[in-house]
């Protein structure tokens, strides 16, 4: 294992030589010789701008089950919502607290997920009613989902009559969502969205054509920044069609499964963090620093960016009991200082006492030293509770972690 580390460094030296970092501290090189390294700190001189994706939750009050994104939810959950199990749907004051909280971490925008379901354009109603009274509170983009549109089909095609849906869709939002100002919009003006679900559009022939076919409308007019949700773990930009030689693959023949899927997109961030290989767990955060970094360094003379992406915590034994996937303790500052998992069936078992700092804060300074010129960061996500993602305050927590979130991404 020691000889194929040393191979895989000497190889990967000529990519990063030259590598510039961004507001890395004064003198700190980025290695060239190292697989496994410390992360330095890296100071806020400016703001960066937080996002984070945003759940539908509510509770089936018929069936007593919480319900998540259109999905059963386990009635045992990481961490327990100082909330309860609440209903978006019907309470917006669930919704005003979310928004103040999201305003007490620093948080710019929230990411919400929309694919023609009815109850999240209420909850946008309160949501553009709650940011007029205090405009300091989280922003929205819009995660347009085209797979609603394909539901029952087994094999996604190219037809002129969905892609008429999908552009009247994807107009409307952009015409009544994100032209508004509650929808957070780029320095230039250019309304922010989110394309997901790549499982459905990869299977779309011509994906560039498709996505040129929704920016191009006389409504959007290729004015829209759009970045593209990656539902895969740390690949590389290669995965999903970059070829060195001419900035894209020329087709499957290369091997990739999903040829110029990046090309019509503005930038990219992946969902998915987890890992059960113990060498990336080992050296966690210099992997995601290599990552990120070499992601960034490719997008950036095709005029493209890459968001890193930050976890709060992961714990998904709940879900999965027998589950191998590596995951990333919470953190106590105070008495009794240092790491821990909250799902109490199983936490006695695990001793963290080699943690000797809060993994979030670690897993920023990866961010903030790879971040791209918007100054983007996602942090992964607001109210997973089920797999332990969350920032939302529990019982446990508190509101530990919006307090972490402000103090590693704003100027205090």
């Amino acid at each position: 294992m020691k000889k194929l580390i040393i191979i895989l460094n000497i190889l990967a030296a000529p990519i990063f030589l030259f590598v510039a970092c961004e507001d890395r501290p004064d003198g700190y090189e980025f290695p060239v010789d190292e697989y496994v390294y410390e992360i330095p700190d890296v100071p806020v001189t400016e703001d960066y701008v937080v996002g984070v994706p945003y759940e539908t939750k509510y509770r089936d009050t018929t069936y007593h089950i919480w319900w998540d994104a259109g999905k059963k939810a386990h009635q045992l959950y990481t961490g327990k919502p100082t909330l309860g199990e609440y209903d978006l749907r019907e309470d917006a004051d669930v919704l005003r607290q979310h928004l103040d909280w999201g305003k007490e971490a620093g948080i710019d925008f929230f990411i919400l997920g929309w694919g023609g379901r009815g109850f999240n354009d209420t909850i946008l109603m309160n949501w553009e009613k709650l940011y007029a009274q205090d405009n300091a509170r989280p922003k929205v983009v819009i995660r347009f989902d085209p797979g609603y549109r394909f539901k029952g089909k087994d094999t996604l095609q190219y037809m002129l009559p969905t892609m008429d849906s999908l552009r009247f869709d994807f107009d409307s939002v952009y015409a009544h969502i994100m032209m508004h100002d509650f929808a957070y919009k780029k320095k230039d003006g250019k309304p922010v969205m989110v394309f997901g679900n790549f499982t459905n559009t990869g299977q779309i022939p011509r994906v560039n054509d498709f996505i040129t076919f929704l920016k191009s409308s006389p409504t959007v007019n290729n004015n829209i920044w759009l970045m593209a949700e990656l539902g895969s773990t740390w690949a590389s930009p290669e995965q999903w069609g970059f070829n060195q030689t001419n900035g894209y693959s020329a087709g499957p023949q290369y091997g990739y499964v999903r040829p110029d899927s990046i090309k019509p997109f503005d930038a990219f961030y992946i969902t998915n963090t987890t890992h059960s290989s113990y060498d990336r767990y080992y050296s966690q955060y210099s992997y995601l620093d290599y990552n990120y970094r070499y992601w960034q360094e490719r997008m950036r003379p095709l005029g493209k960016e890459y968001i890193p992406t930050v976890v709060p915590s992961f714990d998904n034994r709940i879900d999965e009991p027998t589950s191998d996937v590596f995951f990333i303790p919470r953190w106590k500052e105070g008495a009794g200082q240092g790491a821990y998992i909250i799902s109490d069936t199983i936490g006695g078992q695990y001793n963290f006492s080699n943690f000797t700092e809060n993994p979030y804060k670690t897993w920023a300074n990866v961010a903030k030293r790879n971040v791209g010129e918007s100054r983007i960061i996602m942090v992964y996500n607001w109210n997973d509770f089920r797999l332990g993602r969350n920032l939302e305050p529990t019982v446990e927590c508190g509101t530990d972690y919006l307090r972490y979130t402000r103090e590693f991404f704003k100027k205090q």
